[in-house]
């Protein structure tokens, strides 16, 4: 018979569970703000790179661009590796001091580097490169008799008094504009404006703000 003395079993405790660290609160709200602050500065910066490279805004000033565009309303410019295309809506910067030009004009162009354009002021057609352009988008004001005041504002250079025909082919890199509202615009129809170097272009109108309307 075994006499060993039965020893009591030996009481295990159980390792306390490993706490966390307290959170510093006023840290945890520093690290919030900083992150916050970050978001904000990258997305300033972004629009910053938008607006400069990528988009413009711009107001229309005056009626040249009527019935498309409307004195005071405001424009969404593209103009990130963009090349000018007849029929687009563009904002150019003009400076001529030397005529006391020096402001910033929106036009449609009418024809690019190289084309030829000819305005008969007798039966008021346009062609460019001998096809006649559809001029849709012009409108005639205030005048009885559309063909005396269709073209008003004719360019002295290449125009045949005898046949009432202008003629001129726009050098390369250039644009020929005119604005919508034929008799009432100040365009390449003028030795004032003439051609519009594309370096000079701002970007391209995509997008009227009010009332809303998008440009193709």
């Amino acid at each position: 018979m075994n006499n060993e003395p039965i020893l009591p079993e030996e009481e295990i405790s159980p390792e306390p569970e490993s706490q966390p660290e307290p959170k510093n609160p006023t840290r945890s709200l520093a690290a919030v703000l900083f992150d916050y602050l970050e978001m904000f500065a990258w997305s300033v910066f972004a629009v910053l790179i938008l607006f400069t490279f990528a988009i413009r805004l711009c107001r229309v000033d005056g009626q040249s661009m009527e019935n498309t565009l409307e004195n005071g309303q405001n424009l969404l410019l593209y103009n990130i590796a963009y090349t000018p295309r007849q029929d687009d809506i563009v904002v150019f910067h003009l400076t001529k001091p030397e005529v006391g030009l020096q402001k910033t004009l929106v036009k449609r162009v009418i024809a690019t580097g190289g084309q030829k354009v000819e305005v008969n002021f007798r039966e008021c057609t346009v062609t460019v490169d001998g096809e006649r352009y559809a001029d849709s988008h012009s409108i005639l004001k205030n005048f009885s008799d559309v063909k005396i005041g269709y073209y008003t504002l004719t360019a002295e250079h290449d125009y045949n008094a005898a046949t009432g025909i202008f003629s001129v082919t726009v050098p390369e890199h250039c644009l020929f504009v005119m604005g919508d509202n034929r008799n009432n615009s100040k365009d390449s129809r003028d030795n004032d404006v003439s051609f519009i170097d594309e370096r000079c272009v701002l970007g391209k109108a995509v997008l009227r703000l009010y009332p809303f309307t998008v440009f193709s």
